[in-house]
């Protein structure tokens, strides 16, 4: 089916960043003005420049209503609504409304000043000829998209809220909050989106379609921690293709060969220890708003709106505003961790494990996003989202130095067995491999698209990198060369692991499915219904042939073989984030969004729960197993496990 017709479509940029009486948004502006450039740029939609209306906080109410009516009437094929700034709830009665706060708008009165959600929606239904109609409402509280109550699930509120023909998503339900961070050049849905249309997704065909475009989004917001946008498509709009696919025909890099469809007798009786990949088809969602980090927030006056706190779970902490619930940061400093707690709380279902904090290292520049433990014991590194990298004495919790070279976040960190290697993932579309001693970089292992998982084989020799794209790609650790990828996943690849006898990797990808792949061999295992969503945190048991996966839909599993059936470990109310094993196999360590938590192996019962300070998003045992670190915000903290 043909893309958009560009000159019957037409779009509508609303992005208030200004305000008297609320905290400016400096990012909303900056994201405004950089979401029209792709949509008028031929290689990705191509609007005429006249047919892409940008309004700011100088517009008023009817200049608002007025641009979106004359818009509307105009269009025949595709209208593009995009709001950004704050979001204010009504006060009072069964049904809260939401309303789009402009620059005079008043918190305590969230009628004046703004626009009530509804007044649009009324617009956008009085008869007029689009084929589709997207919006995207990138603000706080943005669930109630006309008429939706605070207690109504998600898809109920934006099934009230839906227009036909239509393709909607918001940044979070009715009680979540939206932020624009001011370290940060966008807010971070407007960010995620600007990045899929401008970078195009590499495993997608020449054109995307408005559910590709969503999924990529999303992905991108539940690595960084963030909420998961709500969603609702009306008839089949999310399935048609909306843009141009920058990234279709991109060279992905040579001196890789692909999989063999040949299997040996002797590698098909090998596999009878062996994993298959695990996956189910995924959903098609919709597109509209950014789902931020939950507190403190940074387009936060909101929640004065509503009275206090978000319900919603904590996420990361924010440098911006904050409600007076929480500590401001605002000095920039790092916020003070809490010392070691000598009488931890027994949760329910905790097993006599104690878990106290036993020290932090504080002193990163940005929040973090990955961290390892060397083998030997001696270093803990840390990887945060402006792309440095902090190695720390474990046992003093000093700095040894900084490295630098990533101009992206870091995804992922390993140390090669002998401690003497590091590997980092970037979302800068490399790897870095650095001389642990002086520092220095190796080699830089350039990728196609967004690097999110890396795992040295057992003997050093050899390391496996997943991301962007279908394909999962080995290395040489002495070289920096490519030696082999596999290309059997259908989307992106989220996390990787070695096998303990490095013969066989692991993959979990956005597709809902993992995969095991025999090294040097020719052989690839499926199984089609492990998990239903996407797997973001793959393990191996470091003695045995156990697996694990765990991701989005907040159950983790493992298995010993293709016909072994699955144990499952519930328990997450937020997305799964990382998993670790203790180094005797005995303990699973899984980093959600909402905590850690600690769980038999073995018998797949929980044995302790640690809240963290925000979410947590990423975790590894010390090597003899009496440490776990972890980190969250700006530090990383270490729990000392006693069993």
């Amino acid at each position: 089916m043909a893309l958009p017709d560009p000159g019957a479509s037409r779009a509508v940029l609303v992005g208030v960043d200004k305000y008297r009486h609320l905290p400016s948004l400096r990012p909303v502006g900056r994201g405004r003005d950089r979401l029209a450039e792709p949509l008028r740029d031929p290689t990705v939609w191509g609007l005429d420049q006249r047919h892409v209306t940008v309004l700011g906080a100088q517009a008023s109410r009817d200049d608002i209503l007025t641009a979106v009516k004359r818009a509307a009437r105009e269009t025949t094929d595709t209208f593009l609504l995009y709001f950004a700034g704050h979001g204010l709830r009504s006060r009072g009665g069964s049904a809260q409304q939401l309303h789009l706060a402009l620059t005079g708008a008043d918190d305590e009165h969230p009628q004046i000043g703004s626009i009530a959600y509804h007044d649009i929606r009324d617009i956008l239904t009085a008869g007029h000829q689009a084929r589709r109609r997207i919006v995207l409402l990138d603000c706080c509280y943005s669930g109630p998209a006309g008429g939706m109550g605070q207690q109504a699930a998600p898809h109920e509120e934006l099934q009230q809220a839906a227009i036909e023909g239509s393709y909607l998503l918001t940044s979070a339900s009715s009680t979540q909050r939206a932020f624009a961070h001011d370290g940060r050049p966008y807010p971070e849905f407007t960010g995620a989106l600007i990045g899929v249309l401008e970078q195009g997704i590499p495993s997608a065909g020449p054109e995307l379609t408005l559910g590709q475009t969503w999924r990529a989004a999303r992905a991108t917001l539940l690595r960084r921690g963030d909420p998961e946008p709500q969603q609702f498509g009306q008839n089949a709009a999310g399935q048609l293709p909306w843009v141009r696919n920058r990234a279709h025909g991109a060279p992905a890099g040579g001196g890789f060969r692909a999989r063999g469809p040949q299997v040996s007798t002797a590698r098909r009786r090998k596999a009878a220890r062996v994993l298959r990949v695990l996956g189910m088809p995924l959903v098609t969602l919709a597109l509209a708003t950014p789902v931020i980090p939950d507190g403190p927030p940074a387009q936060g006056t909101d929640d004065r709106a509503s009275g206090g706190r978000s319900a919603a779970p904590r996420v990361r902490p924010s440098p911006a505003v904050a409600p007076s619930a929480s500590p401001t940061p605002s000095s920039g400093k790092p916020p003070k961790q809490p010392g070691p707690d000598p009488t931890p709380r027994t949760h329910s279902g905790d097993k006599g494990v104690r878990v106290p904090l036993a020290r932090s290292y504080v002193g990163q520049s940005g929040f973090l996003s990955a961290v390892a433990y060397a083998p030997d014991g001696r270093l803990i590194a840390s990887g945060t989202e402006n792309g440095s990298i902090y190695l720390w004495n474990a046992d003093t919790a000093k700095r040894v130095r900084i490295l630098s070279g990533h101009s992206e976040r870091i995804t992922s960190l390993a140390f090669d067995p002998g401690s003497s290697t590091l590997a980092s993932a970037s979302s800068d579309r490399t790897v870095r491999l650095w001389d642990v001693s002086s520092g220095t970089s190796l080699h830089t292992l350039s990728h196609p698209g967004e690097v999110y998982s890396v795992a040295f084989s057992p003997d050093g020799g050899t390391l496996v990198s997943g991301g962007q794209g279908d394909a999962v790609r080995l290395w040489s650790v002495s070289v920096g060369s490519a030696l082999e990828t596999f290309e059997d996943q259908k989307e992106d690849v989220l996390a990787v692991a070695f096998s303990p006898d490095g013969e066989s990797v692991l993959s979990g990808s956005y597709e809902r499915s993992a995969a095991e792949y025999d090294v040097g061999g020719s052989w690839t295992w499926r199984d089609e219904k492990l998990s239903s969503d996407a797997i973001t945190a793959v393990a191996y048991v470091p003695k045995d042939y156990v697996r694990a996966a765990g991701g989005y839909d907040k159950v983790i599993r493992t298995w010993t073989g293709p016909d072994s059936g699955t144990k499952t470990f519930k328990g997450h109310t937020e997305s799964i984030t990382a998993l670790a094993f203790s180094p005797d196999g005995k303990v699973l360590a899984s980093a959600g969004l909402d905590a850690i938590r600690l769980w038999d192996a073995q018998k797949a019962t929980p044995l302790r729960t640690t809240p963290g300070a925000g979410s947590t998003m990423d975790i590894a045992f010390s090597p003899d197993g009496t440490h776990l670190a972890g980190v969250s915000g700006r530090a990383v903290q270490l729990w000392s496990i006693t069993r």
